[in-house]
């Protein structure tokens, strides 16, 4: 799965830097200050005692430049010859070095291979004037953050002010103004939003706000559903109404079904259903107990059983290849739910027959999926008569309310969130059924 590229271009004030700083550290996504790379190389210019105005000799000095980058909670560590340059190139002295050096076209070619580079390493995001047209014209999203002049001159100001800088409102209008026809009428890159950015105006719109459509932006570019994708998925929701209403009442009446909590089963939106697995039975249990489509991550090999193939396929199930990290699926699941599909992953990953829920493993998958998609996860927990299924037997399925990303804890990601998060899923499936762990029987020893 290639990392995601956002590209957010915009001119002066427009609160691009901060918002996306934000958005990195909301999402996970290293945030590429491209102004502190050239800073960097200005660190080292000065480190290799080169005067910043001798091209040739800085020129000769690139091919023995180091720059690496290290993401913590969507903040660039940027090291230099591996070690990481700090606050030192935030001197007065180091804003000089860069000032000179980024005008050198050899530089900014050397640091466009850098940021290709971190690219693919991380999920990232940039902001500038010409992001997604020479930096990442192939970004996965492309936004062009503005705002009126006006709006960002007042920004602007309340910024310099609160330095203590005095300025006026009308100064810092018109300097603003002039930037804007500097910027968008130079022969270099001039900044004009790419043609496929969506445009965002943030005029009245406040820090949290633009924060917020930013976010939502990236998840609607990042998850776009092609025509040909989503009639796909309309297939398969009137196939899944078509088994639901006709072979939907066989299962309720074989199986005695019973359904505790189903109105907090989100009506519309997408979700992760996360049920504890018995048997493949419990794709047409849940299946007749919730009233809208629902697309199951079922093992590959179902897929090759002729009668159930057919069914699982016009129904949207999703195959996974559960040998190795299937990449597909968690994409197609993560595309899914970002959509607004309600989306079925079995936490344990393979059935778990007799057995007590709460003496057996579970996998995080599911917690990674929500919150890349950026959903909540709905606990199911299906309790049987010594957890196996016989005809005309009652089946009790319970359905908890949906637990949102507050209450999964998650903040930036990671395997610890999504391990911590799938642990309190599988705790509250658990609890629906008034399972308990089985304590091993006291020893000699223990007593």
């Amino acid at each position: 799965m290639s990392h995601l590229k956002v590209a957010v271009d915009g001119p002066g004030g427009a609160g691009k830097s901060s918002v996306c700083k934000e958005v990195a550290r909301r999402l996970n996504l290293l945030y590429i200050d491209t102004g502190a790379l050239y800073r960097t190389v200005g660190l080292y210019v000065k480190r290799a005692g080169i005067d910043p105005a001798d091209r040739d000799a800085v020129v000769a000095s690139l091919p023995a430049l180091s720059i690496g980058v290290r993401a913590e909670q969507g903040r660039q560590i940027i090291l230099l010859d591996g070690a990481p340059v700090g606050d030192e190139i935030r001197t007065q002295e180091i804003s000089m070095y860069a000032s000179r050096v980024s005008a050198i076209p050899e530089v900014r070619a050397k640091l466009l291979d850098y940021q290709r580079g971190f690219a693919e390493e991380f999920d990232v995001i940039l902001d500038g004037r010409d992001i997604g047209t020479v930096i990442f014209p192939d970004a996965q999203v492309k936004i062009f953050l503005t705002a009126s002049p006006e709006a960002r001159a007042h920004r602007r100001y309340l910024e310099l002010t609160a330095k203590g800088v005095e300025v006026t409102e009308e100064s810092v209008l018109a300097e603003m103004n002039e930037r804007d026809r500097a910027d968008s009428t130079r022969e270099s890159a001039p900044l004009v939003a790419a043609a496929d950015a969506v445009t965002l105006d943030t005029s009245d719109l406040d820090f949290e706000g633009s924060v917020d459509a930013v976010i939502s932006l990236i998840k609607a570019q990042r998850y776009a559903l092609t025509p040909e994708k989503k009639k796909k998925i309309k297939r398969e929701k009137r196939s899944y109404r078509f088994f639901y209403y006709t072979l939907g009442w066989l299962v309720r009446f074989f199986h005695r079904i019973k359904v505790t909590g189903r109105e907090n089963v989100p009506r519309s939106g997408g979700c992760i259903l996360c049920s504890n697995h018995i048997a493949i039975l419990d794709i047409f249990s849940i299946g007749a107990s919730v009233p809208r489509p629902i697309n199951f991550l079922a093992k590959r090999e179902l897929f090759k059983v002729p009668i159930l193939s057919f069914l699982i396929r016009s129904a949207g199930a999703i195959p996974l290849e559960r040998k190795k990290t299937d990449l597909g699926a968690i994409r197609r699941s993560v595309e899914l739910a970002a959509n607004g599909n309600l989306v079925a992953i079995f936490p344990q990953g393979h059935r778990q027959p007799g057995k007590n829920p709460a003496d057996t493993e579970f996998k995080s998958g599911a917690a990674l999926v929500a919150y890349r998609a950026g959903v909540p996860i709905l606990p199911v927990c299906i309790r049987l008569k010594r957890q196996k299924y016989r005809i005309f037997r009652r089946t009790e399925i319970f359905i908890g309310k949906p637990m949102s990303a507050e209450e999964l804890g998650f903040v930036n990601g990671g395997s610890a969130e999504y391990r911590e998060a799938a642990a309190k899923v599988f705790s509250e499936i658990c609890r629906l059924g008034n399972f308990e762990k089985t304590l091993p029987a006291p020893t000699e020893t223990d007593a």
